[in-house]
């Protein structure tokens, strides 16, 4: 929780700030901020090329797309339903 309350505020901090906030490790704190990653506690990446840590906005789940896919496939059986009552109407098979 202290790493959170540093990078907070940030988009893009070096990681050697960070390391001497906590005053640990550089290799430490990267491995730490890693898990953290993979956790989901933020998003964001570790670029060790520059030694910084870029912090990604929060992105809001869109349920739009799953729900027109959902809609799709329902109106798809519907149709085949539909397709097949209007089979058995013409051959005279209710």
């Amino acid at each position: 929780s202290n790493l959170l309350k540093i990078i907070f505020p940030y988009s893009v901090v070096e990681i050697t700030y960070i390391a001497k906030r906590i005053n640990l490790p550089i290799d430490l704190v990267e491995r730490k901020l890693s898990q953290m990653i993979l956790d989901h506690t933020f998003d964001g990446i570790l670029d060790q090329g520059k030694g910084e840590l870029i912090i990604y906005d929060k992105t809001v789940n869109d349920t739009s797309y799953s729900r027109a896919v959902e809609i799709i496939n329902n109106l798809s059986l519907v149709a085949t339903a539909l397709s097949s009552r209007a089979s058995k109407l013409s051959k005279g098979h209710v």
